[in-house]
Order: structure tokens, then sequence, then C-alpha cells
């Protein structure tokens, strides 16, 4: 029995060692009865897995082996939470709805043929009913996602999407949506106009892309007409930015256009030293909580005179919470001495973003 247990232990390292197709080629080839033990060992591997990604070869070789299919599919069922489809054609679409994943929250896709992005949608809100995050094709139709009924996030990549001019549709229609995540482009393109009415949105995340805008705030200049013609932009809560170089004219244009701010997250980046701090506080009299964990902060940034700080802090209302690196608390004690000023250290520093972030938290509008 040990020297099983051992031999299996071996096996299955060997095994997720493999990546997934060299896996369905090692199950197809495992034919005889002494090879009953490793399609079990493969069988348990697929079993465990939370995440799976399915590339074109992958799903011919599921199409034409019916039996593979139905293997592979009652296996990961039991776990996978995460599912990318890559290049997936129709036919094994068609084939999938006959096996669907309803544990599968989240759902990143390409097609092989754009002229079935229609039809392909509506066959995946079949085998992925569950799905609360949609990463999808670049050619996409909105329509869809009102099909999902836990569908909280949308997360778009570089392409443009696109809409069915046969089934019109709007980003608007998708009223369950919390989380946006896109680019810059996209987020020009829509000028707040197709996502501010969103009653449940929470967070607007715009990743910038390096030389698409002239400046990085550019991408919420949108904001400003939404709030003149629309509504207004009293739900935006809070503002992050990371690794965004910006002036300190625009970023005080928007932290003043935020007339409900109450918290900001900078870095070093946004905010070089401390006297644009503090100008910006000025700009923003509603702001009640100031992340700078990741600012890196060195003696550089701060001002020899403490005149400004006091000023700002002087014609606030209330106290202003200030959240610092732990390791920088020697110099954020000997400059930051107001009394309005509430200090706290975190142990642990927040990971920065992948690539260049301006992040919106917002109260959502049915609240």
């Amino acid at each position: 029995m040990l020297q099983d247990a051992l031999y299996d232990n071996c096996q299955l390292a060997k095994i997720k060692n493999l990546n997934l197709t060299d896996q369905m080629a090692l199950y197809e080839e495992a034919i005889d009865d002494n090879s009953n033990r490793l399609r079990k060992n493969l069988i348990y591997t697929w079993e465990q897995q939370s995440r799976i990604e399915l590339y074109s070869e992958d799903c011919e070789t599921l199409k034409n082996n019916r039996s593979l299919l139905n293997i592979f599919m009652s296996s990961i069922s039991v776990k996978v939470e995460e599912m990318k489809l890559k290049s997936a054609p129709m036919e094994f679409l068609k084939i999938c709805e006959n096996y669907p994943l309803p544990r599968v929250q989240t759902l990143s896709y390409t097609l092989d043929d754009s002229r079935i992005t229609v039809e392909a949608q509506k066959i995946l809100t079949n085998i992925f009913p569950g799905v609360r995050c949609v990463m999808p094709d670049k050619h996409f139709c909105y329509c869809s996602l009102s099909k999902w009924t836990q569908f909280r996030t949308l997360i778009i990549r570089k392409e443009f999407l696109w809409r069915d001019p046969n089934d019109y549709c709007n980003l608007r229609d998708c009223t369950l949506i919390e989380e946006l995540i896109a680019p810059d482009i996209y987020i020009i393109k829509h000028s707040f106009d197709g996502f501010m009415p969103l009653p449940k949105l929470r967070t607007i995340t715009i990743s910038v892309s390096d030389g698409n805008v002239t400046t990085p705030l550019t991408a919420l200049m949108g904001i400003d007409k939404y709030g003149g013609t629309e509504g207004n932009t009293d739900n935006i809560r809070g503002l992050m930015l990371d690794k965004v170089r910006c002036t300190y004219s625009d970023l005080c244009g928007v932290v003043t256009s935020f007339r409900n701010l109450v918290r900001l997250n900078l870095d070093r980046w946004s905010c070089l030293n401390e006297t644009r701090l503090w100008k910006i506080v000025a700009k923003s009299p509603s702001l009640q909580i100031m992340d700078i964990t990741r600012m890196n902060l060195g003696l550089d940034f701060f001002s020899s005179s403490r005149r400004l700080m006091c000023t700002v802090m002087h014609y606030r209302r209330a106290p202003l919470t200030v959240f610092y690196a732990y390791t920088e608390r020697e110099l954020i004690r000997r400059y930051f001495t107001h009394l309005g000023l509430q200090l706290i250290p975190e142990h642990k520093i927040q990971k920065p973003l992948c690539g260049f972030i301006i992040q919106l938290e917002l109260t959502p509008l049915d609240e």
C-alpha cells in the first residue's frame, strides 16, 4: 500500500508539471489495463483544478474525443472557478452546452471567428450560468450580460467593444455591474455617459495606455461633461492613482471636481513632494482619508517649512486620517505634527497594481 501511494504521489507530481494539452494526450495514450492508475491520477489532477485554460488545440482534441470530453468536463466541474478559452470554435461550444460548469465565476474568452459573436455569447451563458466576472472577446455584444444573473464585473481588454447592429444594446442595460475595468481609450470613447448611471456601480478601474492620451488624467475629463448634462458626480467617493505621472494642475482640477471625495490614494508618481500634497488636500475639503503607503517617502519629499501644512489643516472642518508605511513612521511623526492629523501606520504596504492605473470608488446610486 505504501509503495502504491509513493508511486501515485510521484506520478501526480509529474502530471502537474505537464500542460493541459500534454495531459490530454497522455490520457488518450493510456488505453491498456496497466494504464488505469495513470488515468485515475489524471482525473484526480483535473478534479483539483480551480483554474483551467483551454486553447484551440485542446478544444479540437475534446471535440473529436467525446469520451475524453465527458471525463474531462465532469472532472473539472468539481472545483473550477476560473475559465479561459482561447480561439474557441463554435462547434466545440455547442457540444459543451451539454456539460454546464455552474461553479465558474470568472470567464475570459476569445473566439476563432468574430462572425459568431452573438450566437457564441448566448451559448456561453448556458455553459457558465454562474459567471460573476467576464473578460470578453474583442467582438462583443452587451446584450448577453443580462443573461448572467450573477454577473458583477466587466473587464475590457485593449480592443474596442463591438455591438451587433441587428440587436441594439447598451451597457446601461447591464444594471447589475458593480465593477468596470477598462483601458483609457474605452473610457474616453464613452465619456462616462455609458456607465455612470449604472445603479450598482462601485468601482471604475482605468488602465492608462502609453501614448494614447495627451495626459494620464484625460480619461477623467468626461466626468465634467457628464456632470453638466445628465446628473452629477457626487457619488464619487474615492480616487486612487498608481504609477500615473500627472501635473499638479491636472490633479487639482480632478480633485476639485469630485465634490464629495472622501478617500485619496496617491503614490510618488502622482505626487512628487509634500508641497503638492498639501495643496491637493486644500482643494478637497470633504477629504477624510489620505493613503500614502505606496509613496516610498524620503527626506527629499518633505518641505523644510510646516507653514503650508498648518494653514491647510487650520481651514479644515474635520480631522484627516493618514495611512502611511510603517517603515516610514519616523519621518511621518517628525513632519506630520498637526493635531488634526490622525496617523495610522500600515504594517503591510499595498502591492502596486499591474500597469498605470486610475481607480474611482463610487457610492452606488441605489443605496
